[in-house]
């Protein structure tokens, strides 16, 4: 890689460590319901700013997309993203380190998923990491920060564990069809009227643009999934982007040590390190 790529790929990894910490002032002084609500709201602010450069994802095929039936598996990721994000700060209240950590195990479960219902034969070194990630996510939950989950927490943490799974087959489906500009606007409004649904107040509508901590989020939230889309079409392989948004669970997880005295700093590196080890063969192995 050159030294570029490099320095968008720490750019990503930044940007995906800062998220979760962005995030938990939210988690811990607002209902959960608004995180999702403000996430959406900034991300179609984005996608409206973006849209006279990027309109012609949308409209030079606008026919095909709006009567592709995978345009329903878009629908599907807003309304999950909805309560995943709900979920993941129900989760982030009690523990950050575990907030982050559950998207490996995701990452090995969309993996199977994708190869076992999707064509590709899995290899034996990623069915033994995806059998690591089971037994590191059970570690995880009697020798982790995850083991001061409440009963509650610990549930949303496996729920949200297998919806996030799901995006990694939604996504493998419904970008290829209907491409990620019309994938990212369609789940962004879907969750938007979700949380419109479940009765977001005017209040609510007011700290999103005046409360400085609710703003920042949803600003950095949206500037960062627009960063990663950019960097995995015009600048890093997919893969690569993949391994660098990993590699910032550990820098969480250490800042979670050392800020909300989530367990100590060896016990995170450990778990850190060890999920790294296990993800670089499913997320670098292109076949199988």
């Amino acid at each position: 890689m050159s030294v570029f790529q490099i320095f968008i790929g720490f750019l990503l990894l930044l940007a995906w460590a800062a998220r979760p910490i962005l995030y938990r002032p939210a988690a811990k002084y607002f209902p959960m319901k608004m995180s999702s609500a403000f996430t959406s709201t900034w991300l179609m602010l984005a996608l409206i700013i973006t849209f006279p450069l990027l309109r012609h994802l949308l409209l030079d095929d606008w026919k095909k997309i709006l009567f592709s039936p995978f345009i329903l598996i878009s629908i599907y990721k807003g309304a999950m993203l909805f309560y995943s994000i709900e979920l993941s700060q129900f989760v982030n209240r009690e523990s950050t380190s575990s907030s982050v950590f559950l998207s490996f195990i995701a990452l090995a479960l969309g993996a199977l998923a994708n190869n076992l219902f999707f064509g590709e034969g899995l290899r034996v070194v990623k069915v033994l990491c995806i059998l690591g990630f089971g037994a590191l996510g059970a570690a995880f939950l009697i020798k982790g920060d995850a083991k001061r989950l409440k009963k509650k927490a610990k549930t949303a943490f496996w729920v949200l564990t297998v919806i996030m799974a799901s995006y990694t087959v939604s996504d493998h489906l419904a970008i290829p069809q209907i491409g990620w500009y019309a994938h990212l606007l369609v789940s962004s409004v879907v969750m938007f009227i979700t949380s419109l649904i479940h009765g977001i107040s005017k209040q609510d509508f007011k700290h999103m643009f005046l409360n400085r901590q609710i703003a920042y989020a949803g600003i950095f939230y949206a500037a960062s999934e627009f960063l990663v889309i950019y960097a995995s079409i015009n600048i890093l392989p997919v893969s690569i982007v993949a391994v660098f948004l990993r590699l910032s669970v550990p820098v969480v997880m250490i800042y979670s040590a050392m800020r909300y005295h989530e367990q100590s700093i060896k016990n995170q590196l450990i778990f850190g390190i060890c999920a790294i080890i296990l993800a670089l063969p499913i997320i670098l192995m292109k076949n199988g």
